[in-house]
């Protein structure tokens, strides 16, 4: 019979204060593989946890200014360069023509990025098991409790002491 191998420990709280003092608790005594779970988000845990700002917004802004820097330079390439017309007296480049094709390929290439970027960096795609999902624990953190794990693979981790 193959021995059975713990996954973590995990502790339940009721308030949300309790969890973020905690959690800092655990940071301090040098835990790099936890987590805290929540059924909604909590101001300052991400302090608290000593989590790094995300990047999401950063690659966002990049590719909404690429695209508006493309979309710009494809149209300007066209009315001036390529096929250069005169409609209507104005000047090849007119830009408040280009404003809003210039918004739509800028929104739509932030947004492709943004949920591009989610899948790739947050929810670590095709990765979709995790041994504690079906527990009863898992069901109090998704409902009215709060819930912090230390995963057995920490160097600190000790199954007595921790």
């Amino acid at each position: 019979m193959a021995e059975k191998r713990i996954y973590g420990i995990t502790a339940l709280f009721n308030d949300p204060d309790k969890i973020t003092s905690t959690a800092k608790k655990v940071k301090e005594a040098g835990f790099t593989k936890w987590d805290v779970h929540s059924p909604y988000p909590l101001h300052g845990m991400e302090k608290a946890m000593g989590l790094k700002p995300s990047m999401l917004g950063v690659v966002t802004l990049i590719f909404g200014l690429s695209g508006a820097a493309l979309a710009l330079f494809f149209m300007w390439w066209t009315m001036s360069v390529d096929y250069p017309m005169v409609i209507g007296g104005k000047p090849f480049f007119a830009l408040p023509a280009f404003i809003p094709v210039t918004f739509e390929v800028t929104v739509i290439l932030a947004t492709v990025s943004t949920v591009v970027a989610m899948f790739a960096l947050f929810f670590q795609l095709p990765r979709n098991e995790f041994p504690l999902h079906d527990t009863d624990y898992m069901k109090k953190v998704s409902c009215d409790h709060f819930g912090i794990l230390i995963e057995a693979d920490d160097p600190k981790f000790n199954e007595a002491s921790t």
